[in-house]
């Protein structure tokens, strides 16, 4: 239960910065998200906690699909792979990954979610097995490609960097945006590791180059400073505006569901992609911000 307080309602003494208030501001400004829900865990923690997250989710119009951390199970009283551990998907055999998917699955749909077409593994750690296993079971899509974290914990082959959806083993493979950093490394986009300036700077070029997806990741405990005690009201702000610049720009980048897509059309080759990049000023005002932070909401 404080588990399900802290890290999904993001209730902490200053306020509640959790999925709820996250669906308060989608809302606000008409942006569509995907919450891709952890299932393993409501084998140790009930099916109750499942339905209190996946229901206002699914009430405020947004998709739910599936997500899986391998760490749970340690705590797991039935093994479906039987003593078998590892941190991520690509530590399991195909036979088991279809094991834990299939766990995942049904305690999705036990739930009252609908039955799942896309999947991102926990800590971006799947390979290529993991998407033979999700076309196995009927899923469609994937986004667990972090080209930040390519070769660990994300072992997914491809015989080059995705900018793109491109499908492979079976499934669609839709992967998280990134740019090139300064001064020789990549990012990618997730809320709390990059600044609203980068975020912008990626949606401008991605529109630039009429990318078919842009994927930005978040989680509900993201707007919390490190020790879960309060909020960090840098990354509160810096949600807020992500959520108004998605509002400015839906007319050319719509925000989408997975079950919003067209297979064909998502994976049609498109010949102005290059990778997208930023400047040393976006780095060092985002590197400034995120020490204030730490120092100020610690």
């Amino acid at each position: 239960m404080e588990n399900f307080d802290t890290a999904i309602l993001g209730r902490v003494p200053d306020g509640e910065w959790g999925i709820r208030y996250q669906l308060d501001q989608l809302d606000t400004y008409g942006v569509k998200a995907v919450f891709f829900v952890e299932a393993l865990s409501a084998e140790v923690v009930g099916l109750d906690i499942l339905k209190r997250t996946i229901e206002p989710i699914l009430s405020a119009g947004h998709e739910v699909q599936l997500h899986t951390h391998t760490e749970w199970l340690a705590f797991l009283a039935t093994d479906p792979v039987s003593g078998r551990r590892g941190q991520n998907m690509a530590d399991f055999t195909y036979e088991d990954q279809c094991r834990l998917l299939e766990c995942g699955m049904a305690n999705l749909t036990k739930a009252g979610a609908p039955e799942p077409i896309a999947f991102r593994a926990g800590n971006y750690g799947a390979n290529n097995d993991t998407l033979r296993a999700l076309a196995r079971l009927g899923l469609q899509f994937d986004t667990s490609y972090n080209f930040h974290y390519l070769g660990n914990p994300c072992h997914i082959v491809t015989g080059q960097p995705l900018l793109d959806p491109v499908l492979l083993e079976g499934v669609i493979e839709v992967p998280i945006a990134f740019f090139a950093d300064q001064p020789d490394g990549c990012r990618h986009a997730q809320l709390a590791a990059v600044s609203a300036s980068e975020i912008r700077n990626v949606l401008d070029q991605s529109i630039a180059q009429q990318r078919r997806t842009t994927v930005i990741v978040s989680h509900s405990f993201e707007l919390l400073n490190a020790a879960r005690t309060k909020a960090n009201q840098i990354v509160v702000r810096r949600f807020e505006r992500l959520c108004a610049m998605l509002n400015e720009l839906s007319a050319r980048a719509p925000t989408r569901g997975f079950a919003d897509l067209d297979r064909q059309a998502v994976t049609s080759p498109s010949s102005q992609l290059a990778p997208l990049h930023s400047g040393k000023w976006r780095t060092a005002s985002r590197m400034m911000e995120q020490a204030l932070g730490t120092v100020i909401y610690r």
